[in-house]
């Protein structure tokens, strides 16, 4: 069986990773040569996902193809699927998540709780919305933003010209109301094409400017609203009918729950997944465009805690002291294999998993200050 995914990044490989002892062949289209997932396979055609050509020769080598983010226009998944190619998740679903505007609607629509939000095409559009809401309230790019890129925090009636200036020529905007939230939770849902739906446990994740910095997972948190969390997530999969693992972050307040934002993909809140649960999410994803059985979502450990390790600097990248976090017990380490490391670019993670859960949390931050990359 021929896998293709459309894109190379750190997901792609970690898919791979995961799933290469089913002896599939990987097949990676990504828009740079020796991407971290084009490392480890010898099938990777270095395009444009945008040109239809360059989608038909690669699709022409793949029995089946999913993707490994959500910013490949979903009229181009169409026009796969239009030329006899079976895509997953398809393009009517990427039609209804990859635009935040349509996506809240999407949510709203089959009654799962969000924040408030409007459309937003002037300033004057912003100015109504915070009569509504007051301030703060948060302008978005209603595409192509991901960790905290396309994002403004307008506190004031002053800063509505900046954050519309700033933000404008990223493409449509919208505004959500601002959530004063108690934690920032999230989970992984993943259903096959059956219909057979697996949850994840309900994670906490810690941001470090606008990107996630730590997920921590525990068999004893969030067993209060864990009935609720999948009723949520069961519901999403189900009225879209999803193929695959989708993250879906949340914010918690008390015992309620607002649903931040889907991705319709393996999840930077699901790394912990590999050492910490029976099954992990990249393995599931491919057990579910393929049909197969879901494997077992429960946490093989009492704690797992992921920390990224993002970049600090610009420049060629370099791991420095591995050996050193190494001695810690239980620590397993990934590298993504990116080539240069950037300002706020994930170059890799450590997921440490463990009995006591501040220690296990202690152990990640230590590792995470001793290592380089």
């Amino acid at each position: 069986m021929k896998i293709g995914i459309l894109g190379g990044g750190q997901l792609a490989r970690m898919i791979m990773e995961e799933s290469y002892r089913y002896g599939f062949e990987f097949h990676i289209l990504s828009k740079e040569a020796e991407s971290p997932a084009g490392q480890i396979t010898k099938y990777e055609t270095t395009g444009n996902w945008n040109d239809e050509e360059c989608l038909k020769k690669f699709s022409s080598e793949c029995d089946i193809i999913t993707l490994e983010n959500e910013f490949i226009d979903f009229q181009k998944i169409k026009y796969l699927e239009d030329t006899g190619n079976k895509v997953y998740p398809d393009s009517r679903t990427m039609k209804l998540i990859q635009d935040k505007m349509r996506q809240k609607e999407t949510l709203e629509k089959i009654n799962i709780p969000v924040a408030e939000f409007c459309a937003v095409e002037t300033r004057e559009d912003i100015l109504k919305f915070t009569e509504r809401n007051s301030y703060p309230v948060i302008l978005k790019s209603r595409t192509m933003g991901y960790d905290g890129k396309g994002n403004f925090e307008i506190k004031s009636a002053q800063d509505v010209d900046k954050a519309f200036e700033t933000l404008s020529h990223r493409g449509k905007l919208m505004c959500e109301s601002f959530i004063k939230f108690d934690k920032e939770i999230a989970t992984q849902i993943v259903r096959n094409k059956s219909g057979e739906i697996k949850v994840y446990p309900v994670v906490e994740t810690i941001q470090k400017n606008h990107i996630c910095n730590m997920v921590i997972a525990s068999r004893n948190l969030f067993q209060n609203i864990k009935e609720k969390v999948e009723e949520i997530g069961k519901k999403i999969v189900t009225e879209l009918d999803y193929v695959g693992v989708m993250g879906i972050e949340m914010f918690l307040l008390d015992d309620k729950i607002l649903v931040n934002e889907l991705a319709p993909r393996v999840h930077n809140s699901g790394h912990y997944t590999i050492e910490g649960c029976y099954t992990s999410q990249f393995e599931n994803h491919i057990r579910a465009i393929m049909n197969f059985p879901l494997g077992d979502t429960g946490m093989s450990e009492e704690n797992a805690v992921m920390i990224n390790i993002i970049g600090e600097r610009n420049g060629e990248a370099g791991l420095k002291r591995l050996g050193k976090i190494l001695t810690n017990g239980r620590v397993y380490f990934h590298n993504y294999g990116k080539k240069e490391t950037r300002h706020g670019r994930k170059m890799g993670h450590i997921t440490v998993t463990g009995e006591n859960l501040k220690e296990t949390i202690r152990t990640a931050e230590r590792c995470r200050e001793e290592i380089e990359i």
